[in-house]
């Protein structure tokens, strides 16, 4: 996960949204999304491993869709990535600083498999 000076350069770049606020969701949204995480059996059988960057869209303070933002190298992977984000999103509330905002949130999804 991207540390401060990038949450807080995201944030300038969207205009007004609070960083604070952004970090924090992006911290619930991360925390959350690990319960929804599933290593499909194809890459594990496979050995395939790598990391897909998947993008949230907040409009209005409400999360619209999930999406990938960069390649895992693997398409399973991917798909896991954003089904793994998109199940996150209903239970993830977004902090009252960020309602009634627009913005986006960039997640890296890694998967690894244990040596």
């Amino acid at each position: 996960m991207a540390g401060a000076p990038a949450v807080a350069a995201l944030a300038a770049a969207q205009g007004s949204v609070d960083a604070d606020g952004l970090r924090g969701y992006r911290l619930a949204l991360a925390r959350e999304a690990r319960g929804h995480r599933r290593y499909p059996r194809q890459a594990e059988a496979a050995g395939w491993a790598g990391t897909a960057e998947v993008r949230v869209t907040v409009s209005a303070g409400l999360a619209q869709d999930a999406e990938l933002l960069r390649s895992s190298g693997h398409a399973v992977l991917d798909q896991a990535a954003v089904a793994m984000l998109r199940d996150a999103l209903p239970t993830t509330p977004v902090p009252p600083i960020l309602r009634h905002r627009d913005f986006v949130v960039d997640l890296p999804v890694v998967f690894e498999l244990p040596e």
